[in-house]
């Protein structure tokens, strides 16, 4: 019969395992997402959280608010000349507000006042200045007729006595200031009369030779 003899055992460590912790295990480091990898947040190459669309500002302008209308200027502009300057200005400011462009609001003004200020000239020069000019000639013609009458060269000139004088102008009024005139007057016996004289804006009359 043989007798087995059990083994020895081991050494044991004196120290706790506390003493000496064991060396760090290396980790490697983790694979890129989608073959890349994560630029930090804010830098520019950094699109997590953004439109997924081909032109995001687009979309971003989309959410503010309209811009004012720039009709507006262009009437005040018209009608009123650089009063259309405030409603651009004011206007453009809300625009800047909104994010909108401001340009169209100028230019609206800028092209408005141009042509409204070539408008009214030519407006002046072609209807209200003739006009003007031709109400002024009528009155120093009524005026004349009125003063010629009362004066008693008339009645030496024709050699009779007359009760009422219509006068026409036959043409401009001249470089001394004297337009010529055609009066036809009524004679007091009958019939009617004529006499060429020319007169001045204010009246003053001499008989045409």
């Amino acid at each position: 019969m043989t007798v087995q003899t059990p083994q020895e055992p081991g050494h044991y460590p004196t120290a706790p395992p506390w003493a000496s912790p064991p060396a760090p295990v290396p980790v490697a480091p983790p694979e890129p997402l989608f073959g890349g990898l994560v630029p930090p947040y804010g830098d520019p190459e950094n699109k997590h959280g953004q439109l997924l669309v081909r032109f995001p500002e687009e979309v971003h302008a989309a959410a503010r608010p309209e811009a004012p209308s720039w009709r507006p200027v262009v009437v005040l502009t018209f009608f009123f000349g650089l009063v259309g300057a405030v409603s651009a200005m004011r206007r453009a400011g809300k625009a800047r507000r909104y994010g909108r462009n401001r340009a169209p609001y100028w230019l609206a003004f800028a092209g408005t006042y141009v042509f409204a200020l070539a408008f009214w000239t030519v407006l002046a020069v072609n209807v209200a200045l003739p006009a003007y000019l031709n109400y002024r000639e009528g009155a120093v013609t009524k005026n004349l007729q009125s003063v010629i009458l009362d004066d008693g060269r008339v009645e030496k000139a024709l050699l009779a006595e007359v009760s009422g004088a219509v006068c026409a102008p036959e043409a401009d009024r001249g470089a001394d200031g004297l337009r010529p005139y055609l009066c036809t007057f009524d004679l007091t016996e009958g019939g009617k009369t004529s006499l060429h004289v020319r007169a001045d804006e204010r009246g003053n009359w001499e008989i045409s030779e």
